[in-house]
């Protein structure tokens, strides 16, 4: 996404939703899309919205409920290194689908 778009936005924008539909469908047919196809690179919106839209519609976050309140004081850490270890501490905890 970042190489093909100006990135300043790039994920607050809407790509075109018949472009967003089609690449769902790839997606939902097993099939690998090829994100390199004209109609996408013209679009890089879509891919974006695509991927918001799957986070959004994920039946638990991706960092989970459970571990919300852990993420939240790992990022309140003001020391950087401190920070980054507990944030991977936390990771570590998530659920393995969730990890990968």
């Amino acid at each position: 996404v970042e190489q093909h778009g100006v990135v300043d936005g790039i994920y607050r924008l809407s790509g075109v939703s018949s472009n967003i539909q089609r690449l769902r469908q790839e997606f939902d047919s097993d099939r690998c899309p090829d994100l390199q196809k004209d109609v996408y690179l013209q679009d890089i919106h879509c891919v974006s919205s695509l991927c918001k839209a799957y986070f959004r519609e994920l039946p638990n976050p991706l960092l989970t409920y459970q571990l919300y309140d852990k993420f939240a004081d790992a990022v309140a850490i003001q020391m950087e290194e401190a920070r980054l270890v507990k944030i991977k501490e936390v990771l570590k905890e998530l659920p393995l689908p969730h990890y990968r």
